[in-house]
Protein backbone atom coordinates (compact mmCIF):
# COMPACT_ATOMS: atom_id res chain seq x y z
CA UNK A 1 0.00 0.00 0.00
CA UNK A 2 1.19 3.13 -1.06
CA UNK A 3 2.40 6.25 1.39
CA UNK A 4 -0.60 8.25 -0.13
CA UNK A 5 -3.12 5.55 0.23
CA UNK A 6 -2.47 5.99 3.73
CA UNK A 7 -2.26 9.50 3.57
CA UNK A 8 -5.58 9.71 1.95
CA UNK A 9 -6.71 7.68 4.48
CA UNK A 10 -5.59 9.53 7.93
CA UNK A 11 -7.08 12.17 6.39
CA UNK A 12 -10.89 10.87 5.42
CA UNK A 13 -10.54 9.71 9.61
CA UNK A 14 -9.38 13.66 10.19
CA UNK A 15 -11.94 14.89 8.58
CA UNK A 16 -15.15 12.33 9.90
CA UNK A 17 -13.68 13.07 13.44
CA UNK A 18 -13.84 17.37 12.82
CA UNK A 19 -17.30 16.84 11.94
CA UNK A 20 -18.20 14.79 14.94
CA UNK A 21 -16.89 17.32 17.02
CA UNK A 22 -18.03 20.23 15.51
CA UNK A 23 -21.66 18.35 15.21
CA UNK A 24 -21.59 18.28 18.98
CA UNK A 25 -20.38 21.71 19.24
CA UNK A 26 -23.59 22.70 17.48
CA UNK A 27 -25.64 20.10 19.22
CA UNK A 28 -24.71 21.45 22.49
CA UNK A 29 -24.95 25.27 20.90
CA UNK A 30 -28.26 25.09 19.97
CA UNK A 31 -29.53 22.69 23.22
CA UNK A 32 -27.79 26.08 25.55
CA UNK A 33 -29.73 28.28 23.27
CA UNK A 34 -33.13 26.57 23.56
CA UNK A 35 -32.92 26.16 27.82
CA UNK A 36 -32.15 29.89 27.81
CA UNK A 37 -34.70 31.20 25.18
CA UNK A 38 -37.09 28.73 26.64
CA UNK A 39 -35.90 29.94 30.19
CA UNK A 40 -36.82 33.40 29.54
CA UNK A 41 -40.04 32.56 27.90
CA UNK A 42 -40.94 30.79 31.30
CA UNK A 43 -40.23 34.14 33.30
CA UNK A 44 -42.39 36.04 30.95
CA UNK A 45 -45.15 33.27 31.75
CA UNK A 46 -44.66 33.87 36.03
CA UNK A 47 -43.18 30.66 36.04
CA UNK A 48 -40.65 31.87 38.28
CA UNK A 49 -42.63 34.12 40.71
CA UNK A 50 -42.90 32.27 43.81
CA UNK A 51 -38.77 32.44 43.63
CA UNK A 52 -37.55 34.85 46.58
CA UNK A 53 -34.82 37.76 46.54
CA UNK A 54 -33.48 38.08 42.98
CA UNK A 55 -33.14 35.20 41.93
CA UNK A 56 -35.96 35.49 39.18
CA UNK A 57 -34.02 38.68 37.91
CA UNK A 58 -30.62 36.76 37.89
CA UNK A 59 -32.02 33.68 35.72
CA UNK A 60 -33.79 35.82 33.53
CA UNK A 61 -30.41 38.08 32.41
CA UNK A 62 -28.30 35.15 32.61
CA UNK A 63 -30.45 33.97 29.79
CA UNK A 64 -30.52 36.47 27.87
CA UNK A 65 -27.02 37.35 27.80
CA UNK A 66 -26.32 33.35 27.10
CA UNK A 67 -28.65 34.26 23.97
CA UNK A 68 -26.43 36.89 22.91
CA UNK A 69 -23.59 35.21 23.10
CA UNK A 70 -24.50 31.99 21.76
CA UNK A 71 -26.13 33.97 18.49
CA UNK A 72 -23.08 36.24 18.25
CA UNK A 73 -20.95 33.27 17.86
CA UNK A 74 -23.42 31.56 15.46
CA UNK A 75 -23.61 34.48 13.13
CA UNK A 76 -19.48 34.39 12.73
CA UNK A 77 -19.62 30.55 11.96
CA UNK A 78 -21.28 32.10 8.59
CA UNK A 79 -18.42 33.67 7.20
CA UNK A 80 -20.46 36.76 6.53
CA UNK A 81 -17.85 39.08 5.98
CA UNK A 82 -14.07 38.23 4.03
CA UNK A 83 -11.12 39.93 3.43
CA UNK A 84 -10.38 43.24 1.37
CA UNK A 85 -8.29 40.96 -0.73
CA UNK A 86 -10.69 38.11 -1.21
CA UNK A 87 -12.75 37.72 -4.21
CA UNK A 88 -16.16 37.44 -3.87
CA UNK A 89 -19.24 36.50 -6.51
CA UNK A 90 -22.03 38.74 -6.71
CA UNK A 91 -24.44 36.64 -5.91
CA UNK A 92 -22.76 35.58 -2.72
CA UNK A 93 -22.33 39.10 -1.75
CA UNK A 94 -26.09 39.57 -2.50
CA UNK A 95 -26.95 36.27 -0.54
CA UNK A 96 -25.11 37.51 2.71
CA UNK A 97 -26.94 40.70 2.25
CA UNK A 98 -30.18 38.94 2.35
CA UNK A 99 -28.99 37.07 5.70
CA UNK A 100 -27.69 40.31 7.49
CA UNK A 101 -31.26 42.21 6.10
CA UNK A 102 -32.66 39.22 7.85
CA UNK A 103 -30.66 40.03 11.27
CA UNK A 104 -31.99 43.99 10.44
CA UNK A 105 -35.74 42.65 10.51
CA UNK A 106 -35.57 40.89 13.79
CA UNK A 107 -34.36 43.93 15.59
CA UNK A 108 -36.81 46.06 13.73
CA UNK A 109 -39.64 44.01 15.25
CA UNK A 110 -38.09 44.14 18.54
CA UNK A 111 -37.71 47.91 18.97
CA UNK A 112 -41.27 48.37 17.31
CA UNK A 113 -42.54 46.38 20.39
CA UNK A 114 -41.27 47.53 22.88
CA UNK A 115 -41.13 50.65 21.96
CA UNK A 116 -44.88 51.00 21.62
CA UNK A 117 -45.94 49.20 24.96
CA UNK A 118 -44.46 51.62 26.99
CA UNK A 119 -41.55 53.55 28.93
CA UNK A 120 -40.91 50.82 31.05
CA UNK A 121 -38.61 48.08 29.49
CA UNK A 122 -39.14 45.80 32.52
CA UNK A 123 -42.95 45.06 32.26
CA UNK A 124 -42.79 44.62 28.42
CA UNK A 125 -43.19 40.66 27.45
CA UNK A 126 -42.57 40.33 23.96
CA UNK A 127 -42.75 36.25 24.57
CA UNK A 128 -45.56 36.09 26.62
CA UNK A 129 -49.12 35.67 25.09
CA UNK A 130 -50.62 38.60 27.22
CA UNK A 131 -53.07 40.34 24.85
CA UNK A 132 -51.55 43.11 22.98
CA UNK A 133 -52.98 46.54 21.06
CA UNK A 134 -54.45 45.32 17.54
CA UNK A 135 -52.51 48.19 15.36
CA UNK A 136 -49.42 46.69 16.88
CA UNK A 137 -50.00 42.91 16.02
CA UNK A 138 -51.24 43.99 12.63
CA UNK A 139 -47.98 46.26 11.77
CA UNK A 140 -45.44 43.43 13.23
CA UNK A 141 -47.44 41.30 11.14
CA UNK A 142 -46.98 42.79 8.11
CA UNK A 143 -43.33 43.85 8.55
CA UNK A 144 -42.75 40.46 9.27
CA UNK A 145 -44.48 38.40 6.70
CA UNK A 146 -43.52 41.10 4.36
CA UNK A 147 -39.91 41.38 4.94
CA UNK A 148 -39.24 37.70 5.40
CA UNK A 149 -40.45 36.40 2.44
CA UNK A 150 -38.68 39.30 0.27
CA UNK A 151 -35.40 38.71 2.13
CA UNK A 152 -36.16 34.29 1.75
CA UNK A 153 -36.78 34.64 -1.64
CA UNK A 154 -33.31 37.18 -2.42
CA UNK A 155 -31.28 34.75 0.09
CA UNK A 156 -32.68 31.59 -2.18
CA UNK A 157 -31.77 33.28 -5.49
CA UNK A 158 -28.58 34.12 -4.80
CA UNK A 159 -27.02 30.87 -2.96
CA UNK A 160 -25.38 27.84 -4.81
CA UNK A 161 -26.17 24.21 -5.18
CA UNK A 162 -23.74 23.65 -1.63
CA UNK A 163 -25.79 26.02 0.50
CA UNK A 164 -29.27 25.44 -1.00
CA UNK A 165 -28.49 21.17 -0.11
CA UNK A 166 -27.45 22.88 3.40
CA UNK A 167 -30.56 25.01 3.27
CA UNK A 168 -32.81 21.39 2.08
CA UNK A 169 -31.34 19.81 5.13
CA UNK A 170 -32.47 22.20 7.51
CA UNK A 171 -36.05 22.38 5.68
CA UNK A 172 -36.64 18.41 5.78
CA UNK A 173 -35.17 18.49 9.31
CA UNK A 174 -36.85 21.29 10.92
CA UNK A 175 -40.15 19.81 9.60
CA UNK A 176 -39.77 16.35 10.44
CA UNK A 177 -39.61 17.95 14.25
CA UNK A 178 -42.58 19.50 14.04
CA UNK A 179 -44.31 16.92 12.35
CA UNK A 180 -43.44 14.55 15.37
CA UNK A 181 -43.31 16.84 18.54
CA UNK A 182 -46.73 18.34 18.02
CA UNK A 183 -48.86 15.88 17.66
CA UNK A 184 -46.93 14.30 20.56
CA UNK A 185 -47.17 17.33 22.63
CA UNK A 186 -50.95 17.27 21.65
CA UNK A 187 -51.58 14.10 23.15
CA UNK A 188 -49.75 14.31 26.47
CA UNK A 189 -51.73 18.11 26.06
CA UNK A 190 -55.04 15.68 25.77
CA UNK A 191 -53.91 13.48 28.36
CA UNK A 192 -52.77 16.02 30.74
CA UNK A 193 -49.46 14.94 31.37
CA UNK A 194 -48.28 17.91 29.19
CA UNK A 195 -49.00 21.76 29.73
CA UNK A 196 -50.65 23.54 26.67
CA UNK A 197 -48.79 24.07 23.88
CA UNK A 198 -46.64 27.56 23.40
CA UNK A 199 -46.76 28.61 20.00
CA UNK A 200 -43.39 30.69 20.60
CA UNK A 201 -41.76 27.53 21.98
CA UNK A 202 -42.53 25.63 18.83
CA UNK A 203 -41.22 28.58 16.84
CA UNK A 204 -38.14 28.39 18.56
CA UNK A 205 -37.64 24.89 18.15
CA UNK A 206 -38.63 24.23 14.93
CA UNK A 207 -36.17 27.64 13.86
CA UNK A 208 -33.43 26.58 16.16
CA UNK A 209 -33.32 22.77 14.79
CA UNK A 210 -33.59 24.23 10.87
CA UNK A 211 -30.54 26.77 11.66
CA UNK A 212 -28.31 23.75 13.03
CA UNK A 213 -28.48 21.24 10.67
CA UNK A 214 -28.35 24.15 7.96
CA UNK A 215 -25.20 25.33 9.95
CA UNK A 216 -23.66 21.77 10.33
CA UNK A 217 -24.57 20.93 7.10
CA UNK A 218 -22.84 23.77 5.14
CA UNK A 219 -20.23 23.33 6.81
CA UNK A 220 -20.18 26.43 9.09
Amino acid sequence: MSNSTFDDTSEEIETEQSDVVRGIKIGLGATLYLASLWTIIAAQHGAFDGLSGALPAALALGSALMVIIISMLWLNTLNLTTGKDEPVAKSTKKARRALIWSCVLGLVIVVIFYTSLGSDLSEVELMSNGPIPAYLAILVSVIYAVGGVYVTVDWNANVDEHERAALYTGLYGSFMTYGIVTPIWWLGQRAALLPDQDPMIMYSLILTTFCALWTYRRGG
